[in-house]
């Protein structure tokens, strides 16, 4: 098979903006609801810190027109090169009618509602976020003592458990966070829940021993492999080195040995203002014994330098076709899968 581009001609693309993102080798696939993009409702960006600035242009020294506050929205026109962000990529976006935000200032979202199912398997079912943010309250949120609550971002994921309507008739999910075992509410129409055929493997074809992972660290990728042949291409963020901690990503060979879909991470070797206690990480797929993973993240749009914990970092729709794709098959409606025979994966 012809790949069609060369690693080289990627990280060129990756610097110019002109990818953004993951990318096929091969053709698509024949079942892209995993990674499919929704063009269905327009593009936002939420603001991941505040002092986020817009500028005039997408130069850094155009001049400021805002500052602006974490977790507002803005209204995107389209990509544009400007000034480098961080040593390999020069992406901007247009704010419409507003100037130019770096884009690694931004988290890519929609906004799309959801009709609320009316009843939720004993068992739980797996939702996803599609707001740029909802808040997910610790009681009954028409209370008046209701003021407890977390945000959960767009993309994250969560298991419902239950269906609550308040006194006003407004329908929530119960979701229960897998550490704590906590319950939240939270306005069902911001979650779509999965369907059983959107969680089956992908190229179920190819037998298991042929396909394999590489993490390159110096070129901040993931590549994978379809007998010997590259068919799937993301930027990646791995560890790095922070504060005299080394957490770098241990370069050697593994397997994928442990899949959660969602999964509330802690971490108490905080290295950014929002990482130290992430709900909902989406498409876990763990090859240490120690903990480190594949994962889509929703706190950072920075994929292509190194600033994660030891894991490495994805775009969402790349965590969740790697999480699909690779080995072991977690069966839909399953919390947590382990296996010792999962695929290969190489960090070099």
């Amino acid at each position: 098979m012809n790949s069609g581009i060369t690693r080289r001609e990627f990280l060129k693309y990756t610097l110019e903006g002109s990818l953004g993102g993951f990318l096929y080798l091969n053709s698509l696939p024949k079942r892209t609801t995993a990674c499919e993009i929704d063009l269905s409702t327009p593009l936002l960006g939420r603001v991941f810190k505040d002092d986020a600035i817009i500028y005039k242009q997408p130069s850094f020294s155009s001049g400021i027109k805002y500052y602006l506050k974490a977790n507002n929205v803005l209204p995107l026109a389209e990509e544009v090169i400007g000034d480098p962000i961080n040593e390999r990529s020069k992406l901007w976006y247009e704010v419409t009618d507003y100037g130019y935000i770096p884009a690694n200032s931004i988290q890519l979202v929609r906004q799309r509602t959801n009709q609320p199912h009316e009843v939720i398997n004993s068992s739980g079912e797996l939702g996803t976020i599609t707001v740029p943010y909802s808040k997910a309250w610790k009681a009954d949120p028409s209370t008046s003592g209701s003021d407890e609550y977390q945000y959960f971002f767009y993309g994250s994921t969560h298991w419902i458990k239950g269906v609550y309507k308040d006194s006003k008739g407004d329908t929530y999910y119960r979701i229960v966070e897998d550490r704590w075992g906590d319950a939240y509410y939270i306005q069902a129409e911001h979650i779509a829940i999965f369907s059983d055929e959107e969680l089956l493997p992908l190229s179920i074809d190819i037998p298991a021993q042929d396909k394999s992972i590489e993490v390159n660290i110096a070129d901040q990728l993931v590549i994978a492999y379809e007998y010997g042949k590259a068919v799937f291409i993301s930027p990646a963020s791995t560890g790095l080195l922070h504060d005299g901690k080394d957490l770098s990503t241990p370069p050697g060979e593994y397997r994928v040995n442990y899949k959660r879909p969602s999964r509330h991470m802690v971490h108490t070797d905080k290295i950014g203002d929002d990482d130290s206690e992430l709900y909902g990480v989406p498409w876990v797929s763990y090859f240490t014994d120690t903990g480190i993973a594949f994962h889509g993240t929703y706190w950072h749009n920075d994929f292509g330098v190194q600033r994660s914990h030891g894991c490495v970092n994805l775009p969402i729709p790349a965590a969740k076709w790697i999480y699909l794709w690779s080995q072991p098959v977690v069966p839909p409606g399953q919390k947590k899968y382990v296996s010792n025979s999962g695929t290969k994966v190489t960090v070099v």
